[in-house]
């Protein structure tokens, strides 16, 4: 955990100490300067500071310093994103985190000295979000106290757009931030995918223990530690947003984990894998990524009937997104006659940015950034088609939850670009939008939450025909992007399992070659 610091003139006395107590707690202090250090100084200065780093996801939690502790707290807790309370004692310094998520500490230091501030910090830091139901409900009123100012995130919600953060870690469970991310940002749900957690696992320790005691236990596969270490985050993360899927009765809340993507040509090999991986998530709201293409949507479909929640995923064209709704409707349609509830979730994972990384090189500036959205104002249309057919209706009559299109990969690549550009263009309802922490926190600094995506089939086959007349022939794209993007995932599932091979011949103190252990990639 990384926790800022920052003092104004008046708590200087007690900011030596503080750093070395967040130190001794485990934590990294993250020490930060006023520009005129010195009398002229002024508590809401270093405020600002602690906040900017809290919001830009450089730190997970703040101790800021002042004579009285008052005056910080009052100023940060103006701040996005923060929550600040004055504690003197322990018990408040400790129950603000566990209780209301306080993420911010203000303390005095003409109130205490540097033992009780040592103290103070130490509960602090070492304190979680407990999560229960009655103190997520209470922060949703504290939150609902303040709904006159602009959220741009909730704002997405509250016109009927899920978001969900594209990114699962340890680091992101063990200090709050997820859960702060549902309670004050409105995130329902979470992806992630192979190179996150290969990052997570090379970048920092988080993971020693997990692995280890899959060693200890007999586990020397790299694919069985993986999924190992990641079902356990993602059964804390499903936890976190039970509430959601209860609270919407199965329509949000969801995580997803993956097959392997070995298995992209057999359907049959999919689905048994995937049935064996929700036998061993055991949760309600986690759905199984499996790719669009041909093979995969037969095992989607199959799954599907077979009452198990499928996340579609590696979808770029119109077509794309059709086979993978059609699976669906065909699953509930099997269901139906078979007798069995037609509650079954399905999200369709449509890939955005990938489109114009492809296209722009070829593009004039007037027509960069242009291709992925009017692709999605296409699918949105498709999307919409669907839920107005009497197909659908039927089913939905009959219980069934719509397929949500999913917008992925919408993060902005050209910086030319503003980095919210995508989430802006595709706010929808009945949308989901997947996006990773550091877009979602400058969304909610700076994003436009009034822009709409339209189902505007003219406008933007106007735009496709435009940048056809570039010479991009935007059917032949769909196909070779998918066909990149499961050689891309395959790629990054193997430094994954590289990753883990090499954490885990480490951490056995063998000095063995990873590549010796075993990667049965069909198991």
């Amino acid at each position: 955990m990384r926790v800022a610091v920052a003092a104004d003139h008046a708590g200087m006395a007690l900011r030596g100490a503080v750093v070395d107590a967040i130190r001794a707690a485990g934590a990294v202090p993250v020490v930060l300067e006023l520009a005129d250090a010195g009398p002229s100084d002024d508590y809401p200065d270093a405020a600002l500071l602690v906040g900017k780093a809290i919001a830009a996801g450089d730190v997970t939690r703040g101790v800021l310093v002042c004579g009285s502790g008052a005056g910080v707290a009052i100023a940060a807790g103006k701040l996005p994103l923060v929550r600040a309370a004055s504690a003197h004692d322990t018990y408040t310094a400790h129950q603000m985190v566990e209780h209301d998520d306080a993420n911010v500490l203000a303390i005095g230091s003409r109130v205490v000295g540097e033992a009780v501030a040592s103290e103070l910090v130490a509960a602090f830091v070492g304190a979680s979000f407990s999560a229960e139901e009655r103190h997520a409900r209470r922060l949703r009123k504290v939150l609902d106290i303040h709904g006159g100012l602009v959220n741009p995130p909730l704002e997405l919600h509250r016109a009927g757009q899920s978001i969900w953060l594209d990114n699962i870690n340890r680091g992101l469970l063990r200090s709050g931030s997820l859960a702060r991310y549902i309670d004050q940002l409105g995130v329902s749900g979470l992806t992630s995918n192979p190179s996150i957690l290969s990052h997570a696992l090379s970048d920092n320790e988080d993971y020693d223990d997990s692995i280890r005691a899959c060693l200890d236990g007999g586990m020397d596969d790299p694919q069985d530690i993986a999924y190992a270490v990641a079902l356990e985050d993602l059964s804390t993360a499903a936890e976190l947003l039970r509430p959601t899927w209860e609270a919407t009765m199965g329509a949000d809340g969801y995580v997803s984990v993956e097959v392997p993507p070995a298995l992209a040509d057999s359907a049959g090999e999919t689905v048994a894998f995937a049935r064996r991986l929700a036998g061993q998530v055991g949760r309600p709201n986690v759905l199984i990524k499996v790719p669009g293409t041909p093979a995969g949507l037969d095992a989607a479909e199959e799954l599907l009937a077979g009452g198990i929640g499928v996340n579609v995923t590696l979808l770029f064209s119109v077509e794309h997104y059709q086979g993978a709704a059609e699976a669906y409707l065909r699953a509930l349609e099997r269901r139906r006659s078979a007798g069995e509830a037609l509650r079954v979730a399905s999200v369709a994972s449509v890939f955005v940015s990938r489109w114009d990384v492809a296209a722009n090189p070829l593009l004039p500036s007037d027509l960069r950034e242009q291709l992925g959205v009017a692709v999605m104002q296409e699918i949105y249309a498709a999307y919409l088609g669907i839920l107005g057919s009497k197909r659908w209706k039927s089913l939905e009559g009959e219980g069934a939850l719509a397929q949500r299109v999913l917008w992925a990969s919408t993060s902005t690549k050209d910086p030319a670009f503003r980095d919210t550009y995508y989430v802006g263009k595709l706010a929808a309802p009945g949308t989901i939008d997947t996006i990773p922490d550091k877009t979602l926190l400058a969304f909610a600094r700076h994003g436009d939450p009034t822009e709409r995506l339209q189902p505007d089939k003219d406008g933007s086959a106007k735009v496709i025909a435009a940048i056809e007349r570039h010479g991009v022939d935007v059917a032949a794209l769909g196909v070779s992007l998918q066909r990149e993007g499961a050689a891309s995932f395959e790629a990054d599932w193997e430094a994954l399992l590289g990753s883990v091979a090499a954490k885990a011949a480490s951490l056995a103190g063998t000095g063995a070659d990873p590549a010796s252990l075993g990667t049965d990639l069909s198991r």
